[in-house]
């Protein structure tokens, strides 16, 4: 990006300078700054107007006109120039002027040194930057709500002039625009199947709908969900080809007596029927490809959320069966682990996103214990599970199991709230549980740790041992 800055002193030595300074910017800034000096306040202002410059380093005290006055010019010219006062003889009514013209900044004579100048330099020409990001912001929302006006004038006037019918058609688009919202918010399969029938009614208008998917039988199909008057129950077996819903290989919408039908598919592979109870009025065969085309992404994406999911369930398993052939203890320490440190994210007020984090982390902690070191059980655990992306939160919570909080422990001694808070919370729930298994009440385990809180543990944690026993 150009950079512009003007700099406007009498003198031509300290002017150079200034520049020779400010060039200096080319080589350690990937922008590009160009600068011109004036050494007058009439050629200050000529220059200015003509050159447009982002930042101005502005001498008050000029041979000809008063500094000041440079500054309400350029200042009338572009409220949003950056301009940076020199003076060697700084006065309570310059000082009031230039405030009052919103000058940036205001230094004396001699100047700072180079690092100094031109990190002021490069906040003002910052802020220059904010002001006409701001300035070009407000432009833009200026003509967004003029065009908003405009189309809500022309909606006004063109409303007062459709029939009933295409007043019937904003409608249903303003339906259909809701549940494709809606259904992009379902990651639940099973809550997706629920409700697809009954936002499918809402969307047409209709008394009634049937959700009818594929099952792994590749000539059956099942009704998974209904809603209102229909002649159909959950669980109820469609064969293929079979009146009326069994058309699955039709490719658009079809009608029955009492139904208008749609088939799900996705890339070209059958995945069901949605069937939308007729009405008075006629549902358009658009608007039905239309909710079929978004159902089927849907019910695809969530599909293979929930297969995800249960992928990533069997990897934990299968982790946590590896801890158990160690130890057979692991298992059953891991999982009261896992309860204790749940119990203190609740505590917390943790996402539940963190709270999964941790509670992996925390069925996880003893997969390295066929190190002898805490610390590198610890490291060795967050590797094991390093090829499990989204395990990825887990492993660094894994990899800082062992840092103290007063920063003297391992493996990067980091200290205080730089450690990851779900690698604190897993080290006291490990100690705390160990005390546990040894029949400790609480007030006992509580007071254990008092003497390391602040040195090994975070004691913003240590002070909920109670409320979590």
């Amino acid at each position: 990006m150009e950079r512009k800055i003007l700099i406007i002193e009498d003198g031509e030595n300290l002017a150079q300078l200034i520049e020779d300074m400010l060039l200096e910017l080319n080589e350690e800034e990937d922008d590009e700054f160009i600068i011109k000096k004036a050494y007058s306040a009439s050629e200050g202002i000529s220059v200015g107007l003509d050159f447009k410059p982002d930042v101005v380093l502005l001498d008050l005290q000029l041979p000809d006109r008063p500094g000041t006055e440079v500054l309400t010019k350029l200042k009338q010219d572009d409220r949003d120039i950056q301009v940076i006062i020199m003076t060697g003889h700084a006065s309570l009514e310059s000082a009031v002027h230039s405030v009052r013209e919103e000058a940036y900044d205001y230094i004396q004579k001699p100047l700072p040194s180079g690092d100094h100048l031109k990190a002021l330099v490069k906040r003002a020409l910052d802020r220059r930057q904010l002001l006409l990001d701001k300035t070009q912001l407000l432009i833009e929302l200026s003509e967004v709500n003029e065009a908003l006006e405009e189309a809500n004038r022309a909606l006004q006037d063109e409303k007062s002039l459709v029939n009933k019918k295409l007043e019937n058609k904003i409608l249903e688009l303003s339906h259909l625009n809701e549940f494709t919202r809606e259904l992009l918010q379902y990651h639940d399969l099973a809550k997706m199947i629920e409700e697809i029938p009954k936002k499918a009614i809402e969307v047409t208008q209709s008394d009634g709908a049937v959700l009818i998917l594929k099952e792994l039988e590749d000539k059956k199909y099942t009704v998974h969900s209904t809603v209102g008057d229909v002649s159909f129950s959950p669980g109820d077996d469609i064969k293929i080809n079979e009146e009326p819903f069994g058309l699955v290989n039709n490719k658009g919408p079809w009608a029955t007596e009492d139904y208008i039908c749609c088939p799900l598919s996705f890339m070209g592979k059958p995945l069901g029927v949605i069937a939308i109870k007729k009405k008075e009025e006629e549902i358009s065969p658009e608007l039905i490809e239309t909710i079929a085309a978004n159902l089927s992404i849907s019910l695809h994406d969530a599909t293979l959320y929930d297969r995800l999911k249960a992928s990533y369930l069997e990897s934990v398993l299968s982790l946590i069966m590896v801890e158990e052939t160690a130890d057979p203890n692991i298992k059953e320490h891991s999982q009261r682990v896992s309860n204790l440190s749940l119990k203190f994210a609740d505590l917390l007020e943790f996402s539940v996103k963190d709270k999964n984090d941790i509670r992996y982390a925390a069925l996880l902690h003893g997969l390295g214990k066929i190190s002898q070191e805490k610390v590198d059980s610890s490291i060795i655990a967050s590797k094991i599970i390093s090829p499990f992306k989204f395990l990825k939160n887990s492993r660094i919570i894994l990899k800082h199991l062992y840092e103290n909080f007063d920063g003297s422990g391992k493996p990067e001694g980091l200290k205080g709230e730089k450690i990851p808070i779900g690698s604190r919370i897993i080290r006291l729930s490990h100690e705390v549980e160990k005390l546990i298994s040894e029949n400790k009440n609480p007030e006992e385990i509580s007071k254990a740790f008092e003497g390391d809180s602040g040195t090994l543990y975070d004691p913003k944690i240590t002070k909920l041992i109670k409320d979590i026993l």
